[in-house]
């Protein structure tokens, strides 16, 4: 994965190149440090997926969404919780948003797989992050039982059920039908989300197996 990080702020992108560059499946890691140099940058080189802040000088982050989009996937990194820069960055093709220090390293990178994979991503916000759509989430902590826990966790990390399955020495169909539960129990549709509960600690208290 080539990753892009966009931020006014070096030592943010100095923070993330350091933390993104180590984990597996990272390629590289690029910077800039407005809008109008990410844009060279995806124009000079094969970018995957951009983090993007949004408040930034010479060209913002809502400004330059849309020609990054041309070139590869984007999800917001900022300190922005405004539900109005939210929903403009969703509506206009944003893959994720994500509230700095909502997630550790290995969270991002899970966030940015799961977009690359296609899904949405939302982290740091109110439950479920998707402008004019009301909370979806349980009422009430959901049990997850030990062996749902264990799988959730690997799914966490990006991890494939393929992947899942040899590490916890189970089929894939076994694991597809615990995640399956998973989504069932924490009100969810979709990996992307699970996963976005899942790091925000929503959790739920084990169960038994």
């Amino acid at each position: 994965m080539k990753i892009l990080v966009v931020d006014d702020n070096a030592l943010i992108r100095l923070g993330l190149r350091a933390s993104l560059a180590g984990l597996p499946g990272v390629e590289e890691v690029r910077e800039a440090a407005n809008g109008q140099e990410a844009l060279d940058v995806v124009g000079a080189f094969d970018v995957d997926i951009a983090l993007l802040d949004v408040r930034m000088p010479v060209l913002d982050g809502i400004g330059a969404l849309p020609g990054l989009l041309e070139r590869c996937k984007v999800v917001m990194l900022t300190n922005t919780d405004d539900v109005d820069v939210v929903a403009d960055a969703m509506t206009l093709g944003a893959s994720g948003y994500i509230i700095h220090g909502s997630l550790p390293p290995e969270g991002i990178l899970a966030a940015l797989q799961a977009c690359l994979l296609g899904g949405t991503f939302t982290a740091g916000l109110a439950p479920w992050g998707s402008p004019g759509e009301p909370s979806r989430g349980p009422s009430e902590p959901s049990v997850l039982s030990v062996r749902e826990s264990e799988v959730m966790a690997l799914a966490a990390t990006g991890l494939a059920n393929p992947e899942i399955a040899k590490k916890l020495f189970l089929s894939e169909k076994t694991v597809k039908n615990h995640i399956n539960s998973i989504f069932s129990k924490l009100a969810v549709t979709s990996r992307g989300q699970a996963m976005a509960l899942w790091h925000q600690g929503h959790r739920g208290p084990v169960g038994p197996l």
